[in-house]
């Protein structure tokens, strides 16, 4: 979603790189698609309808990433190495008329070292970087800005930045200005003592030690560990995301027991998702929960809203909720949803990208006897649940 920002300007100091050699640092790297290899399909438009629904490949979007062109810009993701700087893809953006914004954010700042912004580009024009400061009303743009001038050749650019002290959450722009057209490819976003996460998963998950409940749905369900309702059926062979996956038809969800398979004082969720229904049917889909008073449960809500949380007499205990998140979601796209806890931090995370969290969430210390599983128009594969949290992306203090 494109955002005015409005406010006061703030300004940070800033060191800037610009160069044709190995990066300044290695990984870890904040990007869970930096490549912009993974991509999904845009929502409907009139040109799309027109065509019957069905969008070209190249004009699909980069999975945790916004791209805005504007007033009469041009964008294309390319499936063409010849294109690309590495791999098949890039973000490609011809602003002969108007301009386009490639985004990515908001990102939780823990402390005040300096951040490493690089980014390969090629084209000509100019590629401008600027900053958003995040507060929860508005968006305010840092008052400076960072031009480059655009090459034929491919060209790394690095970007060291010190976020100012009242930053808690920040966003990264590249806008271009004037005629320009570029290709971008090979993002990375690092600080120190950022932690790597294996998000989203490459292959299926393994069973171990802290594992309590895992379903790869390569089998069929025990019926007597577990309750199936309405249509519930396993996919052919190599349909699901890995391998098979669980189609919930009509009126289909399972259950099995929560008090062997979830611990609500800690703990990881991790599944994988295809909803075939857009983000905003103002609908609720449940992916995993405990109903009930005493309950839990990580879903898209009615409102598009990406939530995960406990409660206790039906009233809510804490939770971590992506407002909107799910707005522009079209059906038929894999999806990986990981939800971890603990008493010092709840978070959520979508392909690999930290969407909401909680600082010292309340802990239910009991829940109802009934973990659900999935809900009527959606695909699960490779469910995971744990007693320890797997994944954690460090987060400012309160």
């Amino acid at each position: 979603m494109l955002v005015s920002s409005r406010g006061q300007w703030v300004s940070a100091a800033l060191i800037l790189l610009a160069c044709e050699v190995s990066p300044l640092y290695p990984q870890p790297n904040l990007l869970p698609n930096p490549s912009f290899e993974s991509t999904e399909p845009p929502p409907p438009n009139a040109a799309s309808a027109k065509e019957g629904g069905v969008v070209p490949a190249d004009l699909w979007l980069p999975r945790t990433w916004n791209v805005y062109p504007q007033d009469g810009a041009d964008y294309r993701s390319p499936d063409d190495p010849a294109q690309a700087h590495s791999g098949r893809r890039c973000v490609y953006c011809n602003a002969a008329r108007g301009y386009g914004i490639v985004r990515y954010g908001p990102m939780p700042i823990p402390k005040s070292d300096p951040w490493k912004f690089s980014f390969w580009a090629r084209g000509k024009g100019q590629l401008v970087v600027g900053f958003y400061q995040v507060l929860p009303d508005r968006w305010n743009r840092m008052q400076k800005e960072w031009p480059f001038t655009l090459e034929e050749q491919w060209k790394q650019f690095d970007l060291e930045v010190q976020p100012p002290n009242d930053y808690r959450q920040w966003i990264l722009d590249l806008t271009t200005r004037g005629t320009t057209q570029v290709w971008i490819d090979d993002a990375s976003v690092t600080y120190p003592g950022l932690t790597a996460l294996a998000l989203p998963p490459d292959k299926p998950v393994m069973k171990d030690e802290h594992t309590l409940l895992y379903l790869a749905f390569e089998e069929p369900l025990n019926e007597d560990a577990y309750f199936i309702k309405g249509q519930v059926h396993p996919s052919k062979d190599n349909q699901g995301r890995f391998g098979k996956s669980l189609i919930f038809g009509p009126e289909g969800y399972i259950a099995c027991s929560a008090n062997e398979s979830l611990d609500p004082q800690e703990g990881t969720i991790e599944v994988w998702a295809k909803f075939n229904f857009p983000g905003n049917d103002g609908m609720y889909h449940n992916l995993v929960s405990v109903p009930g008073p005493e309950g839990m449960t990580l879903c898209k809500d009615q409102y598009s809203h990406v939530h995960f949380g406990f409660s206790s007499g039906w009233a809510t205990l804490s939770n971590a909720t992506a407002m909107g998140y799910a707005h522009y979601w079209q059906p038929g796209v894999w999806r990986h949803v990981a939800a971890c806890w603990d008493k010092d931090l709840m978070q959520v995370f979508v392909d690999g990208k930290l969407i909401a969290w909680k600082d010292k969430p309340k802990l239910s210390r009991a829940l109802g006897p009934e973990l659900g599983i999935g809900s009527a128009g959606m695909e699960i594969d490779d469910l995971r649940i744990s007693n320890i949290v797997r994944f954690r992306q460090s987060v400012p203090t309160p």
